[in-house]
C-alpha cells in the first residue's frame, strides 16, 4: 500500500490505479484499496467506476452498522458527483452525511468541517456565492473547534476562492490558508494556494 500511496501523492494516477487494483485481492487491504482506487479513478475522471466503488463501500458500511465509514463513503460520493458536474446529486449525499454526523457524531468537528467545506465547493459549482461563503465560514468555525490545521487551511482557501468570484481581494484569506497548511506541514497544499494567489495578483 505504501508504494501505491507514494504514486498517488506524486499524482501518477496510472501507477496508483495499477497498484491499488493489485491490493484488491488481499482481504486485509481490500476496503482501503477500494477507497483509494475510487479516489484515484475520480482524479482520472473515471467517475462511473469511482461511484460504483464508493456505493459498494457505503453498502458494506451500512450492512455492518459502521456509521463513520458510512459518513465517509457518502462524503466521497458527493465529491465524485461534484467533480462530475452533478451538483444536485452531490448535495443529496452531503445532506445525508450531515444528518448522520449530527445524529451520531455531534462533536466530530473535523468531520463537520469537511462536510461544510464540500457544501461550499458544490455551491461554487452552482455559482451560489453567498451560500458558498456561508458554508466555508462554517467549515472554518468547525475546523477551529477541531484545532485541525488542514480543515482550517481548506476553509480559508474556499473563502479566498469565493471572495475572488465576488470581485473582492482574496489575498488575506489565501495568506491565512497558506499559514495553516504550513503549520500542518503540507507543502503541496501551501504551494497550490500560493499559485492561486499569484494567478489573482497577475
Amino acid at each position: 500500500m505504501k508504494e501505491a500511496f507514494e504514486a498517488f501523492k506524486r499524482e501518477d494516477w496510472t501507477e496508483a490505479e495499477r497498484l491499488y487494483r493489485a491490493q484488491l485481492a488481499d482481504p486485509e487491504q481490500e476496503e482501503n484499496a477500494m477507497h483509494m482506487l475510487a479516489f484515484t479513478l475520480a482524479m482520472k475522471k473515471e467517475y462511473g467506476e469511482a461511484r460504483t466503488l464508493y456505493e459498494e463501500l457505503l453498502h458494506r458500511a451500512e450492512q455492518q452498522g459502521h456509521q463513520e465509514a458510512s459518513a465517509i463513503a457518502m462524503h466521497q460520493l458527493a465529491m465524485v458527483c461534484r467533480l462530475e458536474g452533478d451538483a444536485p446529486a452531490a448535495k443529496r449525499w452531503l445532506e445525508r452525511e450531515r444528518a448522520l454526523r449530527r445524529e451520531q457524531f455531534p462533536d466530530d468537528h473535523a468531520g463537520h468541517s469537511a462536510n461544510a467545506y464540500e457544501f461550499g465547493e458544490v455551491a461554487l459549482v452552482e455559482e451560489r456565492l453567498e451560500e458558498a461563503i456561508g458554508a466555508f465560514r462554517l467549515a472554518l468555525r468547525e475546523g477551529k473547534k477541531a484545532e485541525d490545521d488542514i480543515c482550517i487551511a481548506c476553509a480559508w482557501r474556499g473563502i479566498g476562492q469565493a471572495s475572488a468570484r465576488f470581485g473582492h481581494d482574496p489575498g488575506p484569506a489565501y495568506e491565512q490558508s497558506m499559514d495553516a497548511f504550513r503549520r500542518a506541514g503540507d507543502a503541496k497544499g501551501e504551494e497550490e494556494v500560493r499559485c492561486l494567489l499569484e494567478q489573482q495578483s497577475g
